[in-house]
């Protein structure tokens, strides 16, 4: 299983946003910091590279709380999708071209 570098609890307790890669995945982590009881939720974007976010269009969203559980829980749901794309034939230069989208569109 591959290794996710993730920062602690407390980077997103500071609503501090995370991407990363792996392989050909790509992926953003958003915090929503609430002051109620159930503390937030880290939303992950995932998408297949090898474009940015702001050029690509999202394959999958995930909440997970906003807590050291769902902190721990994000590596195997990374790992998921990184087989996912891996596992996808790759693509030409002119293939991924014609995926990639104009920064409107992509939000």
């Amino acid at each position: 299983m591959e290794t996710f570098f993730l920062p602690v609890l407390s980077h997103f307790l500071n609503k501090n946003p995370w991407s990363g890669s792996a392989g050909r995945l790509r992926y953003r982590i958003l915090p929503t910091v609430n002051e109620t009881e159930d503390g937030g939720t880290l939303t992950v974007l995932v998408w297949e590279g090898p474009w940015t976010y702001e050029l690509s269009a999202m394959e999958e969203e995930q909440t997970f709380p906003l807590s050291q559980e769902g902190l721990d829980s994000i590596p195997a749901y990374l790992e998921q999708w990184r087989q996912t794309v891996e596992q996808r034939p790759k693509r030409t230069m002119e293939e991924d071209l014609a995926r990639r989208v104009e920064p409107a569109q992509a939000e």
